[in-house]
C-alpha cells in the first residue's frame, strides 16, 4: 500500500505500507511500515517500522523500530528500538534499545540499553547505565545494578592514603558493582576520591563460611584542582 494496509484477519507472507499496517489476526512473514505496525494477534517473522510496532500476542522473530516496540505477550528472538522496548511477559532472546528495555516477567538472554534495563527475573546478562531486577541468575554490568533479592553491602574501610572510605556494593554474588568514595581527615592534606568498581563473592566451601572475594576498583582523586588527572586503582 502506498499509504496503509488494513486486514481484518491473517497476513502471509509480505506486507508493506508507506505509513501504517493494521492486522486483526496473525502475521507470518515480513511486515514493513514507514511509520507504524499494529497486529492484534501474533507475529512470526520480521516486523519493522520507522517509528513504532505494537503486537498484542507473541513476537517470534525480529522486531525493529525507530522509536518504540510494544509487545503485550512475549518475545522470542531479537527486539531492537531507537528508544524503548516494552514486553508485558517474557523475553527469550535479545533486547536492544537506545534508552530503555523493560520485561515485566522474565528475561532469558540479554538486555542492552543506553540507560535502563528492567526485568522481574533475569537469566542472562544486562548491560546499561542502570540495571534493575527483582532476582537474577545472571550478570548485570552497569554503573548502578539493583537486584532486590540479591547482594547488598555497605562497607567502611581505611588505608594508608585515605583514613575514611565508604563503598556501596549491589548486584548478586556472581557479579556486583561498587560505588566508592573516600576522604582525608588531615586539614593540611585534603583529598577526596570517588570511583567505581566490580567484584564477585564466590564460596569456597559448601557451608558458605569461607569466600573468595576479588574486587577491581578505580578512583579519581581530587587534590584541590581539576587540572590534573589522579587515579588510584
Amino acid at each position: 500500500g502506498g499509504l496503509f494496509n488494513i486486514d481484518k484477519k491473517d497476513v502471509s507472507f509480505f506486507q508493506a505500507a508507506g505509513l501504517f499496517n493494521t492486522v486483526g489476526g496473525k502475521v507470518k512473514g515480513v511486515q514493513f511500515a514507514g511509520v507504524h505496525n499494529t497486529v492484534l494477534d501474533s507475529v512470526r517473522g520480521l516486523q519493522a517500522a520507522g517509528v513504532s510496532n505494537v503486537v498484542k500476542g507473541n513476537m517470534d522473530g525480529v522486531q525493529l523500530a525507530g522509536v518504540h516496540n510494544h509487545v503485550t505477550d512475549s518475545v522470542f528472538g531479537l527486539q531492537a528500538a531507537g528508544v524503548t522496548n516494552f514486553v508485558h511477559k517474557r523475553v527469550k532472546g535479545v533486547q536492544l534499545a537506545g534508552v530503555a528495555n523493560i520485561a515485566l516477567k522474565e528475561t532469558e538472554g540479554a538486555q542492552i540499553a543506553g540507560v535502563l534495563n528492567y526485568s522481574h527475573r533475569m537469566k542472562g546478562i544486562q548491560i546499561g547505565l542502570i540495571n534493575i531486577a527483582d532476582s537474577s541468575d545472571g550478570y548485570s554490568i552497569g554503573l548502578i545494578n539493583i537486584i532486590f533479592k540479591g547482594y547488598h553491602s555497605l562497607s567502611l574501610s581505611t588505608n594508608e592514603f585515605l583514613p575514611v572510605n565508604i563503598a556501596f556494593k549491589t548486584g548478586n554474588t556472581k557479579l556486583y558493582s561498587i560505588l566508592i568514595a573516600g576522604t582525608s581527615t588531615k586539614a593540611e592534606e585534603k583529598a577526596y576520591t570517588f570511583g567505581y568498581g566490580m567484584g564477585s563473592l564466590q564460596p569456597l566451601n559448601k557451608k558458605k563460611t569461607l569466600f573468595f572475594n576479588p574486587e577491581l576498583t578505580t578512583q579519581s582523586i581530587y587534590l584541590g584542582s581539576w587540572d590534573y588527572l589522579n587515579l588510584m586503582s
